[in-house]
């Protein structure tokens, strides 16, 4: 491993202590409305789900409401001592900038540039380019083009076995592309599909053993994953609790996750501390408004090894 680049990426699961994330931002938002209307031509990759309407609608949080609640999120990340940075405003998408997850995501000490799925997000990449400066070209990645593959639909299950979603955002190519150049590295990489916008709006593990789960969410028909999940202990989310992202948490260590306050995500939230963590649930509404949530709004760079 490269010196300078492990300094600057290494995750090796989803719920070691977070040291070094970048978040999104609430501003700018939606402030060119002709690029907005523009892109009304790509909601043909939002899933069929009982949210759809609710996005076609526009029925989307303003520029205050969503400065506010990442306020609050910077807030309580930083109160675990997590390194938190952002995006460069000005050079990020007018249109919604607040889920980098999607654009990027790191594997051991490699960081893998997304190719997106939404034509006109290709370009988000440039407003965090800065914070990738530093590592070793060798060490940052990208697939070819023909190979869908966002942030989303990648779960480090432990420290050598990926997930990867497989439905409207991420392709079989982009799976096969990970596969191949992982393995060799003693990676297992499992493709999962599933019904939702992202693999972690359905699925998410923790870090004492336990899953949030949708399990109506995951396609039949591919057998390799469940034994997988299995392994974990389930905490069952119903519908309408995966409706409100209710999976969607981001886990600052082993014992601590982020969660929305929502009143449909109360009981899952109460069910997660009953089992002994502590479950920091703050008000989190604007961008769960556009299909994503705490994991969906951070890109974790650097979590501590084991």
């Amino acid at each position: 491993m490269n010196g300078q680049s492990s300094s600057l990426v290494s995750v090796n699961n989803e719920f070691s202590r977070l040291e070094r994330v970048i978040i999104g931002l609430g501003s700018p938002y939606q402030r060119d409305k002709k690029q907005v209307a523009r892109e009304m031509a790509e909601f043909p990759l939002v899933p069929n789900t009982e949210r759809q309407q609710e996005v076609l609608a526009l029925t989307y949080p303003s520029e205050a409401i969503l400065l506010e609640e990442y306020r609050a999120y910077v807030a309580t990340l930083e109160k675990y001592g997590v390194q938190v940075l952002r995006a460069d405003a000005q050079a990020a998408y007018s249109f919604d900038y607040t889920c980098p997850r999607d654009i990027g995501f790191v594997i051991g000490d490699t960081f893998f540039v997304a190719n997106m799925a939404v034509p006109s997000r290709v370009r988000e990449i440039h407003s965090i380019e800065s914070h990738l400066q530093g590592i070793d070209p060798v060490k940052k990645v990208r697939p070819p083009r023909d190979c869908l593959l966002e942030g989303g639909d990648v779960i480090l299950l432990d420290a050598r076995t990926i997930l990867v979603g497989q439905n409207l955002r991420s392709n079989r190519r982009g799976y096969e592309f990970l596969k191949k150049f992982l393995e060799p590295s003693g990676y297992a990489v499992i493709p999962v599909p599933h019904a939702q916008l992202h693999l972690d709006c359905c699925l998410n593990p923790l870090g004492q053993g336990h899953m949030l789960i949708h399990p109506e969410s995951l396609v039949s028909g591919s057998e390799d994953y469940w034994p997988l999940l299995e392994k974990f202990d389930w905490i069952r989310v119903d519908s309408v609790e995966r409706e409100h992202l209710a999976t969607n948490v981001l886990s600052i260590d082993q014992h601590t996750i982020i969660a929305r306050s929502h009143a449909a995500c109360a009981r899952v939230n109460r069910v997660v501390s009953d089992l002994g963590y502590t479950v920091e649930a703050i008000e989190f509404d604007g961008v769960p408004a556009t299909g994503g949530s705490f994991r969906c709004a951070s890109l974790a760079l650097q979590r501590a090894s084991g």
